[in-house]
């Protein structure tokens, strides 16, 4: 059917061409469920909408806009852009087709086709198979006539996934399947799936997979703030409530281990749990179930942290940053801490349930500069905190100690001009003082003079005083 449908739009085509019109390449478009996507024209000669005319190629009769006017079933998800363009909000299966512009004077047309990632229901034993593939409205497209397409599989900062619970089968350049070893932390963890022309990535989805009885991994900072989900909470009855528990005891009994500071911990309208400033005193495993049944679990959480502290060493020339995942039970081999923005040695060790990573320096030998500690998971990154180390050097008070001395040295050569100045007018003026200045001190030496018995008495009184005693 979809052979005779491209075979009557290429017949109508050269029709058109015969007939002196434009024709214009077959295009195609990627795209993910739920996106937005515009699909160009490609109109040259017309300077208005009014006799433009959308239609599914590959559905005959089958009308979108009709002269500049939207008439699809249902509008509200269409759109005629004032270059002429479709748009389509929403997007859903049935938006993938062949879709063609035209007027009486051109022709062109669009292949929108949607990337798009299933679950095998039927895997192998303790496997996780996920498929990604592109497909139209008529289900996979088992055949890429487009050249440069590529699939690839990656953790959600785009780091491909490694490791030998990892493989692909690709059947296609448009069709690839990842099979993964399931863990029960494979709980609620994303896998992203790229699709790529010509190293260009073109669409992305990502797929998030549910393990029965699994464990949700959460990493989170010291100080940053979290939010633990509770999903899957549709099967709540009315008037009906989620209970938050740590370990086997119900938060409520459980808020004094946090130095009773409770009003770090509250529960969202949406159940999650939120942590408002997060300590290593929150590694622990958390559960959400229904308050009047607890068999009807929704899900459990693992929230692992992460900490950076510092020492200085003897003399304080030397600095140590101690970068530490604490775990709730222990650290998984996958587990790994690196340190960016600086190229020193760094010693990563293994304590309990605990993974720490050293990085020592000099500290007058490095600038300031701000270094960041991150965990990865598989090579993904979990979860980040960073550590800004300044210079003694580079302080304010090191920075102002040169401005500091010079302002010194400034008034200083000022005070000793000012005082020679001084010494210099009053020697200056020594000549020019009058008689009646030199009656003055010589008035002030004689009240002095007759000033001088008391003193001698006064001081006789106290000799007496000294001998009476």
């Amino acid at each position: 059917m979809v052979f005779f449908s491209l075979l009557k739009l290429c017949l109508l085509s050269l029709t058109q061409a015969a007939a002196g019109l434009q024709s214009f390449d077959n295009l195609v478009t990627f795209a993910i469920l739920g996106d937005t996507i515009t699909l160009p024209c490609g109109k040259p000669f017309i300077k208005s909408c009014t006799s433009v005319n959308w239609n599914i190629a590959d559905e005959v009769g089958l009308e979108v806009v009709k002269a500049g006017t939207v008439t699809a079933p249902n509008p509200l998800r269409f759109g005629l852009l004032k270059d002429c363009s479709l748009e389509i909000n929403h997007l859903v299966l049935d938006d993938a087709h062949l879709y063609s512009c035209h007027s009486q004077v051109f022709n062109s047309s669009v292949s929108l086709q949607i990337l798009e990632v299933t679950e095998s229901s039927t895997p192998a034993n303790g496997i996780i198979e996920l498929h990604c593939y592109l497909n139209t409205y008529r289900g996979l497209v088992s055949n890429c006539n487009n050249k440069g397409i590529h699939i690839k599989w990656s953790t959600e900062d785009n780091t491909p996934l490694n490791g030998n619970r990892f493989h692909y089968k690709n059947a296609s350049d448009c069709f690839s399947k990842l099979f993964i070893t399931k863990r029960l932390t494979d709980h609620h963890r994303k896998w992203k799936c790229q699709l790529t022309q010509n190293d260009t990535v073109k669409a992305t989805i990502t797929y998030t997979t549910t393990i029965k009885d699994g464990i949700e991994e959460v990493f989170a900072a010291v100080g940053e703030s979290v939010a633990l989900s509770c999903s899957n909470t549709s099967s709540l009855g009315v008037g009906d409530s989620v209970k938050w528990t740590v370990g086997e005891r119900p938060l409520t009994d459980d808020m004094s281990s946090y130095n009773g500071q409770t009003e770090e911990l509250h529960v969202n309208k949406d159940s999650s749990l939120v942590i408002s400033k997060v300590s290593s005193l929150h590694a622990r495993d958390y559960q959400c179930s229904d308050s009047t049944d607890q068999q009807k679990v929704f899900n459990k959480i693992r929230l692992h942290i992460l900490d950076v502290t510092s020492e200085h060493g003897p003399g304080g020339d030397n600095l140590t940053l101690t970068c530490v995942l604490i775990c709730t039970k222990e650290c998984g081999k996958d587990f790994n801490l690196t340190w960016s923005g600086g190229s020193h040695n760094t010693r990563q060790s293994y304590d309990k349930n605990t993974l720490i990573n050293r990085l020592s320096f000099p500290l007058l030998s490095m600038a300031s500069a701000e270094l960041t500690c991150s965990v990865h998971r598989e090579g993904d990154v979990m979860a980040s905190k960073k550590w800004r180390t300044i210079n003694p050097l580079q302080t304010p008070a090191w920075a102002a100690l040169p401005l500091a001395l010079l302002i010194c040295v400034t008034a200083g050569g000022l005070y000793v001009y000012m005082k020679r100045k001084h010494n210099k007018d009053a020697g200056n003026e020594q000549p020019s003082v009058g008689m009646t200045h030199v009656y003055d001190v010589i008035q002030n030496v004689n009240n002095e003079e007759l000033h001088q018995p008391a003193t001698t008495t006064s001081f006789y009184d106290l000799l007496q005083a000294v001998n009476y005693k």
